[in-house]
């Protein structure tokens, strides 16, 4: 696989290298960074990010009804399985506390499997910590085990009493109004964003395409799970393509430290083949979802995306050059068709 230089044109010389300058973390970044740990940690003890599994939850009919089953005695051993893990900027900032991550085996999720341990090297971990700021909206991705436990609770709504029903849902993060921020310790606060009348903070749960692909990181002695390094470049490679146009000072500002980072951590061929895969496995979805949609109607063509979209930034004047030579080699990657590459 190539660079993700872009190429220079024949007609010209190559342009010099230019180093990037490193960038300075301010002192309110500092203050959100340390708060953003204690938040971390805060939420992680309200909402265990790991299960021991001592219920199991099954699902007895073709409605999805479930039943919980007695808690396993502690003579029976079982595995422990994951909730959920953390994305978005908060799982950016967890890695820029750490100084390695260990990779979970996906084909194992949600059991927690661990794998490969990389090093978080200290100038990568500098430019993670440039990207500290509030968060609006907590970001996470449940796992099925995790959403299977949820509704359990969501069908046991008239079935047990309003109050054990409530005391339930208070166990699990549910999309919308999360804790509410009376309840969060003030150090833990000054890292969230809160709109005048907001009385809690808004819980994102975000689409994942494909596996779940998890890294393990240590903070202050503490384990938390969150995206893994590389799908944070292929997932910003894909929000990039499906709307750069809405944001392209915060893309142009951004994509060039975050690809600086995971230099550090990755080759190029890993995050080329991570990114391409996880635009294939979205490019998948799309489909699936498109097929669905025109069932029973004329047969109606599936277009991709991915090559539209490239084709559309890559006619934008404003991207950056790093900008450029990644969707160059994504362009090239998708020019025989992602189908090729299921």
């Amino acid at each position: 696989m190539e660079n993700f230089e872009p190429q220079p044109q024949s007609t010209a010389p190559e342009a010099p290298k230019v180093e990037r300058p490193e960038i300075e973390i301010k002192p309110e970044q500092r203050e959100i960074l340390e708060s953003a740990e204690k938040f971390a940690e805060h939420l992680t003890s309200r909402f265990p990010q790991v299960d021991q599994n001592r219920r199991l939850i099954i699902e007895v009919d073709e409605k999805g009804t479930t039943v919980e089953l007695p808690e396993l005695p502690e003579s029976i051993q079982s595995e422990p399985m994951m909730n959920y893990y953390l994305s978005g900027s908060l799982a950016t900032m967890l890695l820029s506390r750490a100084e390695q991550f260990t990779e979970i085996d996906e084909s194992q999720m949600p059991g927690v499997k661990e794998g490969q341990t990389r090093d978080i090297p200290e100038s990568a971990r500098h430019i993670l910590s440039t990207f500290a700021r509030p968060i609006g909206d907590l970001d996470y991705v449940p796992t099925d085990f995790y959403s299977g436990k949820k509704a359990h609770v969501q069908n046991s709504c008239g079935k047990v009493s309003s109050e054990e029903y409530q005391q339930m849902r208070t166990k699990y993060l549910w999309k919308g109004g999360g804790p509410k921020f009376e309840e969060i310790p003030e150090e833990a606060r000054k890292c969230l964003k809160r709109g005048e009348t907001q009385l809690s903070i808004m819980v994102d749960p975000v689409e994942s395409y494909g596996a779940r692909r998890v890294a393990k990181v240590v903070v202050a002695g503490k384990e938390y799970f969150v995206a893994r390094p590389d799908t944070i470049f292929a997932y910003k490679v894909l929000h990039l393509l499906q709307g750069y146009e809405q944001k392209p000072e915060k893309f142009n500002a951004d994509f060039g430290k975050l690809l600086s980072a995971m230099k550090e951590m990755y080759s190029q061929d890993e995050l080329l083949q991570i990114t391409t895969q996880i635009l294939i496995d979205y490019e998948n979805a799309m489909e699936a979802s498109h097929r669905r949609f025109y069932e029973g109607d004329e047969a109606k063509p599936y277009e991709h995306k991915i090559p539209a979209f490239a084709k559309r930034v890559l006619g934008n004047q404003d991207i950056t050059p790093e900008i450029r030579g990644v969707i160059e080699r994504v362009q090239k990657e998708f020019t025989v068709g992602p189908d090729s590459k299921q």
